[in-house]
């Protein structure tokens, strides 16, 4: 009995500094994908977070036929497709402010944010400004409606969440 006292503190400690789902982005499509992806706090607009791999653009890319898995935000330089930054506001009245993986302002609104939002382009890989398709997915957030399945010319999109052992995972697939 002594040790499960510990063993079970030790693991709300960590379940506590989660997002609430993991995030899978499938994208199965010869054409890379690069666009904002938002999450913010699960009844508020703040705090929010976007992701961003580079600092210059704020832009997220996925390359084609690639997954991407990210299970925390303060993990996310480990992913398949690494992220080293986010842009991050932490009210509605505070600037946002680049921040990097490990902030702990990122890894304070972990347990109270989840994934919201994906405004993106579908692109050809050669030739990067040549744009084929244009989304905006997600789910409901901030008094805006997004739909959580889209058709394009080339693609198509759909966010869905689901629950697994008690564990949700929010997946992002492009065909």
């Amino acid at each position: 009995m002594k040790k499960i006292f510990p063993i079970f503190c030790l693991f709300l400690s960590v379940s506590a500094f989660a997002q609430q789902s993991t995030l899978v982005i499938n994208n199965y499509t010869i054409y890379k994908l690069t666009g904002r992806l938002r999450a913010n706090h699960v009844t508020n607009c703040v705090p929010e977070l976007y992701m961003g791999n580079t600092m210059a653009s704020g832009n997220f890319t996925i390359p084609p036929t690639t997954t991407a898995t990210y299970e925390k935000y303060y993990t996310a330089n480990v992913a398949p497709i690494p992220v080293n930054d986010f842009l991050v506001r932490m009210s509605s009245t505070s600037p946002a402010t680049v921040l990097p993986y490990n902030h702990p302002n990122v890894i304070s609104i972990s347990p109270t944010t989840d994934w919201r939002f994906y405004a993106f382009d579908v692109r050809d890989n050669s030739s990067p400004n040549t744009v084929y398709d244009s989304f905006q997915i997600g789910i409901s957030s901030c008094g805006a409606t997004y739909p959580t399945y889209q058709l394009g010319s080339v693609s198509e999109t759909e966010w869905f969440t689901i629950s697994s052992g008690g564990t949700a995972f929010t997946y992002i697939n492009i065909y």
